[in-house]
C-alpha cells in the first residue's frame, strides 16, 4: 500500500462515518420519499431543491444528535455512533451540522417563501428535539411537525389537509418504533421522552395506532373513490404495521423501525397515485 493510499481511504473512511452520523436509513428514506412525491406532483426542477433542502434538513438533524448525545453515547459504548467510536470527531459533526443547516435555508427559501418557511420551521422542530424535547412528554411533537411540514413544503400552502394530517401521523408513530429498541438505555441515561413514559408496550400501542391513523388518512381521504394502487397501498401498510408491533411483542423491537419505513413507503406510493391533489 503506497503512503498515497492511505490517506485516501482515511477519507474514504472518514466519509462513510459522518454519512452514517446522519441517521443515515431514515435520512436517506425520508428525502427520497419527498423527492419522489414532489416529482409526482409536477414540480419539475423544483424537485431538486426539495430533494436538497431536505437532505440538508435531515444531515443537520441527524449530526446534531449525535454530536449532542456523543458523551452520553460514549459512555453507553454504543458500536453503531459514529462519534463514541471515534470513527469521526465531534468537532467535524458539529460543523456539519450547522453547515448543514445553514445551506438547509436559503434551499428552502428557493422553493417558495411560505413553503420554505413552513419546512425551516419542520427542521427547527427536529433540533428542538435534538436540544430536550425528546426527554420530555411532548418528544412525539418535533415528529409531528417536521414530518406534516413536508407536504406543504412539496404542495405549496394550499397542501390538501389529509396529506399534511397523514404525514404528521406517520412521523409521530415513527417516533416510538424508533424508540423502542433502547427505552431502558434511555430510561437510565434520563431520557424520559414519551415512549420510556408509555414503556414498551404503551409504545407498540401508540405505533399501532398513529400509523395505521396515519395510513387510513393518506389512502382514504383524497378526493374520489380509492382505486388499485391505493387500496393495496392501504392492505401493505396495514400488514406491515402489524408486522412492526408482532416484532415488538417477539422481543425483536430492531425490526419494528424499517418496517415503519416500510409502512412509510406504501404512504408515499398512495400520494403518487393522488399526486394530481398536490398540485
Amino acid at each position: 500500500m503506497t503512503g498515497g493510499d492511505r490517506p485516501r481511504q482515511g477519507a474514504v473512511a472518514a466519509a462513510i462515518a459522518m454519512a452514517r452520523a446522519t441517521h443515515l436509513a431514515p435520512t436517506v428514506a425520508v428525502t427520497a420519499f419527498a423527492t419522489a412525491v414532489a416529482v409526482a406532483a409536477g414540480r419539475g426542477a423544483g424537485a431538486v431543491l426539495v430533494f436538497a433542502a431536505v437532505l440538508t434538513g435531515q444531515c443537520s438533524i441527524g449530526w446534531a444528535n449525535d454530536w449532542i448525545d456523543r458523551d452520553r453515547d460514549r459512555r453507553a459504548g454504543r458500536a453503531d455512533k459514529p462519534i463514541a467510536t471515534g470513527a469521526v470527531g465531534a468537532r467535524t459533526v458539529w460543523i456539519g451540522a450547522r453547515a448543514a443547516l445553514a445551506a438547509c435555508v436559503p434551499l428552502s427559501l428557493a422553493a417558495g417563501p411560505v413553503a420554505g418557511a413552513v419546512h425551516l420551521v419542520g427542521v427547527g422542530a427536529g433540533w428542538a428535539y435534538d436540544l430536550g424535547v425528546k426527554s420530555t412528554p411532548l418528544s412525539p411533537l418535533p415528529y409531528a411537525v417536521g414530518f406534516g411540514s413536508l407536504p406543504v413544503f412539496i404542495a405549496g400552502p394550499g397542501g390538501p389537509w389529509w396529506a399534511v394530517t397523514g404525514a404528521a401521523l406517520l412521523g409521530a408513530g415513527a417516533h416510538f418504533t424508533n424508540a423502542l429498541p433502547d427505552l431502558a438505555e434511555d430510561e437510565a441515561a434520563g431520557i424520559r421522552g414519551l415512549p420510556q413514559r408509555l414503556g414498551p408496550t404503551g409504545s407498540l400501542v401508540a405505533a399501532a395506532l398513529l400509523l395505521g391513523a396515519g395510513i387510513a388518512v393518506v389512502t382514504l381521504a383524497p378526493a374520489g373513490a380509492p382505486g388499485p394502487v391505493r387500496l393495496v397501498a392501504l392492505a401493505a401498510g396495514a400488514a406491515l404495521v402489524a408486522s412492526a408491533l408482532a416484532a415488538g411483542i417477539a422481543g425483536r423491537p430492531r425490526l419494528a423501525f424499517p418496517l415503519t419505513i416500510g409502512a412509510a413507503a406504501t404512504c408515499v406510493t398512495a400520494l403518487i397515485a393522488t399526486a394530481d391533489q398536490l398540485r
